[in-house]
């Protein structure tokens, strides 16, 4: 039996029933979009920009190609780098499933260092009720819902009332395992609940001191002698008014209580805030630092959060 040939001469495969052409690109393309979505969220945002565009790019010349005509859809030799294509990126969606589960965007970690923790829920409870921290840590939990069918999170807050937040994580539907990351609070006592299960899920959460977080300031658990204390809170400065002395510097020794929401300290020499006196690096909450500069000839000047620069506001008045 002679070999069935196209139009054009080349060779054709075997035939198969005319539906199953479509189910057959549904089910692997559904393969290909669930593994090429698990390795983009295993890995940084930037990295997976870059991998999202490089398999664009691919797939937008695999479609000229294939657009080209018969002689480049018939090549025999194409076949295998096709199916090895697609075996590398199921494969590596599968091991980025295994490594680091399935998980909502942004929690990824994007950086080393800090601690990791893990949390597991079954039967409505976690396995712990008890969790140890290294203050100001950069912390990775590692939380594994076991629960089929089931909602849990995991909320952390300064009060057993639950009301107080400090961090509070996405909703894991199980049986699915999630990554969260966070800044661990000042040394202390806290708590931690699951939002669906409050008073059947929860526990405490202590923080020790370890060694201090970049832009925090010495051991002491205090600012330092002649500091200017000043406190970001619920997106709001809590005093509007400071006095200090000129002709030296000053110190002011601020804390951001706001959780994860970046905060700074800046001076200018009136409310337009085009000239800069001094102007402090951010500050994410929880955390603190103390900044120190040569104090502006004595009168009355403006500052603010570069953040927020329109609800967190203030005067500051330099005495000679």
């Amino acid at each position: 039996m002679s070999e069935a040939r196209d139009p054009e001469g080349e060779p054709q495969g075997p035939r198969l029933p005319g539906i199953a052409y479509p189910l057959l690109a549904l089910v692997f393309g559904g393969i290909l979009v669930w593994s090429f979505s698990r390795v983009l969220l295993a890995v940084s945002k930037d990295m997976a920009v870059v991998i999202a565009i490089l398999m664009a790019a691919n797939i937008l010349v695999g479609a000229a190609l294939v657009a080209y005509g018969r002689r480049v859809r018939g090549r025999p030799v194409a076949f295998p780098f096709l199916m090895a294509a697609g075996a590398i990126v199921v494969a590596g969606g599968l091991v980025s499933a295994v490594a680091f589960g399935d998980r909502a965007p942004g929690e990824r970690a994007e950086g080393g260092g800090g601690e990791t923790v893990s949390l597991a829920a079954q039967n409505i409870a976690f396995d712990t009720t008890s969790l140890t921290l290294t203050a100001g840590a950069n912390v990775t939990m590692i939380f594994d819902n076991r629960d089929a069918g089931t909602p849990h999170n995991v909320v952390i807050t300064r009060d057993e009332a639950g009301t107080d937040f400090i961090f509070q994580g996405a909703e894991v539907d199980g049986p699915a395992k999630a990554t969260y990351t966070f800044t661990a609070p000042p040394p202390g006592s806290y708590f931690f609940h699951c939002m669906f299960h409050p008073t059947q899920m929860k526990g405490t959460v202590t923080a020790t001191a370890g060694p201090p977080p970049s832009g925090s300031p010495p051991p002491g658990g205090g600012p330092p002698p002649g500091a200017i204390p000043l406190e970001a809170k619920n997106i709001a400065f809590d005093k509007t008014e400071l006095t200090a002395p000129s002709g030296g510097q000053v110190t002011i020794h601020f804390s951001n209580q706001d959780p994860q929401t970046p905060h700074n300290f800046s001076i200018y020499t009136d409310e337009s805030a085009t000239t800069p006196i001094f102007q402090g690096p951010n500050v994410t909450g929880p955390g603190s630092t103390d900044y120190t500069f040569a104090a502006p000839e004595p009168g009355e000047y403006f500052f603010r959060c570069d953040i927020h620069p329109t609800i967190m506001t203030g005067t500051i008045t330099f005495t000679g």
